[in-house]
């Protein structure tokens, strides 16, 4: 699945397939930390629920391990 990308991730964590998710996917995808993914000038992910932005970040953490195995 990680060579897909993070949008099966997304998808999988009952994010819909949608342009906000390819999107998000993008920006997690050509990322290299957290910080890069929550500063993001593309996306305002403040505007994301509190849920939404936890399921966000955990999978981000898991992406960035997942490239340093």
């Amino acid at each position: 699945m990680q060579s897909d990308g993070v949008l099966p991730w997304l998808l999988a964590n009952g994010w819909n397939y949608d342009d906000e998710s390819c999107l998000i996917a993008n920006i997690v995808d050509e990322s290299t930390s957290i910080d890069e993914v929550w500063d993001s000038k593309e996306f305002d992910f403040n505007a994301l629920s509190d849920e939404s932005k936890e399921k966000l970040n955990q999978i981000i953490c898991e992406k960035l391990s997942s490239q340093t195995d």
